[in-house]
């Protein structure tokens, strides 16, 4: 099972340039993990409502292809995507696009999981986070 895909835009500030004159592989990271909770947002998995809960999500595994240099000034557009593997495990799929002449810049696959903090253990995904039949472009 697959959700809409919910795509954010981020800027690329001058201070994520790094000695080479581009953005440094971390902010690449960083920029994925944004867009990743900005689109959980949107499924209706807000911090808060993950706080209120006491789950959150884990990344246990993370798979990231850099293709193309991005530097500022630029802003990229990240499209995410969720891929139940089971109820508990998923995979986010990412694709950060440079705006300024839409070149794929990097693709991302992330193992993941909800885990409960009181319970310590893994948290089973409602079916509701992939029946949403809402749309998911964000472009901030």
């Amino acid at each position: 099972m697959q959700t809409k895909t919910h795509t954010t835009k981020l800027p690329v500030l001058w201070t994520q340039m790094d000695s080479n004159g581009h953005v440094s592989n971390g902010t690449y990271q960083f920029f994925m993990d944004e867009a990743r909770m900005q689109a959980l947002e949107d499924l209706g998995f807000s911090i808060q409502t993950m706080r209120t809960q006491g789950i959150g999500p884990v990344v246990l595994e993370a798979n990231l292809k850099y293709n193309k240099p991005l530097s500022h000034p630029d802003s990229v557009l990240v499209e995410t995507y969720f891929e139940s593997e089971t109820q508990i495990r998923s995979f986010v799929i990412q694709n950060m696009y440079r705006s300024s002449d839409g070149e794929l810049v990097c693709a991302a696959k992330f193992s993941a999981i909800f885990y409960d903090f009181a319970k310590k253990r893994p948290w089973k995904l409602p079916q509701f986070f992939f029946d949403a039949d809402i749309s998911l472009s964000n472009k901030r």
